[in-house]
């Protein structure tokens, strides 16, 4: 028990590697900026050469691509006589999928590995001549955000693996239902599939939706939020401004609410006044409304001048795949006699809201009818309408929590059931030496067991119960470091003790909290 009382905490360890992280990345980015300027000066008469005939004849076949020209016979051969001397100059590409035809050789194994990004969207038709060239591929995607799009009928398919034998041995290969990211998935072993669990990209308001409803919670939320630019720092990252109106379907199809748009005009405007320096992107399901909104904001001289440095966008979902922006406005488009396809629309392709909710960073703003939402018989949608109020009053709660004094036994809590006797036993001591903790404090998504704010100065103390410790594995250790993490960028100090050390020697964790107190 000396020992463990003893050694170094893991919050301390926490700090280390969170200053060892920091400087191995800073380090990192120097080391690629460093070599990235000081490569053109080491490159040889010979490659500045080869350099300059691969530009020159790169030049004249996109010239002839953009003209719809001939390419001629000569022309190619010097191209594909160039490309692998330049490879050893540039070992690394990025093409699009379609773009490979005409720029890289067709040849076996040409390069050492292929890495196909946002492979949910890549049909497999696609990706057969990027295959042929590589020997080693590594395929990334996300199932639960947008699919590719295939024109092909499900029956043609069945039609096609039929006629060339192929349904027996490879119904997987079906083109019209199955992305290359499927495909992979049902050809990899467990032990190659690589899940990439921390999120760094919203705050936790924003991607807790669909870490709960698209990832059953198995996201870990890692974002550094001294990063984000945050539009106001005492609200939610996520709001929702109510607003009544009328859904039609216009010539076009899909769905349009005119006082929905006007209102995430406004928005934008209020935003624009208060003279926010982040991007802002407006996103809805129906391309009519986002295309209404856009020509709205088109139509204001001052709004389009004032957004020409925020990366304005305003579109529909697919146009967001793989993009971000610090605030995103999201119009739903449903009232309470919204177009009954527009509902199956909405109800049949959840993974678009999936996309649509997380492209936001720092601000998710929602302008559209809550109880139409509630209401309309699309699940997700019932459900974000009501985690949204849920966000609200939690911070309600968080603000009215009561910093006075308790009393000497431990008070009644929202949670009784998280409490342990360790726990009531050690707020007991601490009360007897005159230390008034605060049980089950909130801060933002996490209930601390005890906080001691003292002035400008705020403590955090845990006490892990034995449960804790059988379940302690790489995964809870993961999750503490960024729940450390964040507390830490919010300035609380922390102190985990174990039950261990309250059963056994309870006198100096008093002591340590004192000397903290004290301090």
């Amino acid at each position: 028990m000396l020992t463990l009382t003893s050694s170094r905490s893991l919050e301390d360890f926490s700090q280390q590697y969170k200053k060892l992280t920091e400087s191995l990345c800073s380090n990192s980015e120097e080391l690629w900026s460093m070599w990235l300027r000081l490569q053109p000066s080491r490159l040889t008469p010979a490659q500045r050469k080869i350099l300059g005939d691969y530009s020159a004849v790169l030049q004249m076949i996109v010239s002839a691509d953009e003209q719809n020209q001939r390419i001629g016979r000569d022309l190619f051969r010097r191209y594909y006589q160039l490309f692998p001397q330049i490879t050893s100059i540039f070992p690394c590409w990025a093409v699009t999928s379609l773009s490979a035809r005409g720029r890289v050789p067709f040849e076996p194994n040409f390069f050492d590995i292929l890495v196909i990004d946002e492979a949910s969207q890549c049909d497999i038709a696609s990706a057969l001549p990027l295959l042929y060239r590589a020997k080693k591929v590594v395929i990334i995607g996300d199932p639960m955000q947008l699919r590719h799009i295939s024109t092909l009928s499900v029956q043609k398919d069945q039609q096609l693996l039929s006629k060339y034998v192929l349904m027996e041995d490879f119904p997987k290969w079906g083109y019209s239902k199955n992305s290359l990211f499927d495909l992979a998935c049902r050809m990899c072993r467990s032990e190659d599939i690589v899940s990439l669990r921390d999120h760094h990209r919203s705050h936790s308001d924003i991607i807790e939706f669909s870490n709960d409803l698209f990832y059953e919670g198995r996201l870990r939320i890692a974002t550094k939020y001294d990063k984000l630019n945050r539009p106001w720092h005492n609200e939610p990252a996520i709001r929702w401004i109510d607003i009544r109106g009328k859904t039609i379907r216009p010539d076009i199809g899909g769905a349009v609410n005119e006082d929905e748009a006007r209102t995430v005009v406004s928005e934008i405007e209020r935003l624009v006044n208060q003279q926010y320096r982040g991007s802002i992107g407006v996103v809805s399901p129906f391309r009519a409304q986002a295309n209404r909104i856009r020509d709205l904001v088109l139509k204001r001289d001052d709004l389009t001048k004032a957004l020409s440095n925020a990366d304005f966008l305003s579109d529909a979902v697919h146009s967001f795949q793989g993009d971000e922006r610090d605030v995103m406005i999201f119009s739903p488009t449903v009232s309470d006699d919204t177009p009954r396809g527009a509902l199956w629309f909405l109800d049949t392709y959840p993974n678009l809201f999936n996309v649509a909710i997380t492209r936001a960073r720092s601000a998710f703003i929602v302008v559209g009818n809550k109880s139409a939402a509630l209401n309309c018989g699309v699940d997700y949608l019932a459900r974000f309408a009501s985690y949204v109020e849920n966000i609200r009053n939690h911070k309600l709660e968080m603000n009215g929590q009561c910093i006075s004094n308790f009393g000497p036994e431990y008070p009644i809590v929202p949670n009784p059931e998280r409490v342990s006797e360790w726990e009531r036993l050690f707020y007991r001591k601490l009360y007897q030496v005159g230390i008034r903790p605060i049980p089950q404090y909130l801060v933002e998504k996490y209930a601390l067991d005890f906080a001691l704010i003292i002035g400008d100065r705020r403590l955090n103390i845990e006490v892990d119960g034995e449960r804790y410790h059988r379940n302690w594995d790489g995964e809870l250790c993961r999750r503490d470091q960024i729940r450390n993490q964040r507390l830490m960028e919010l300035g609380w100090d922390i102190m985990r003790f174990w039950v261990y050390q309250i059963r056994d020697d309870i006198e100096t964790c008093i002591t340590k909290v004192q000397q903290w107190y004290k301090k």
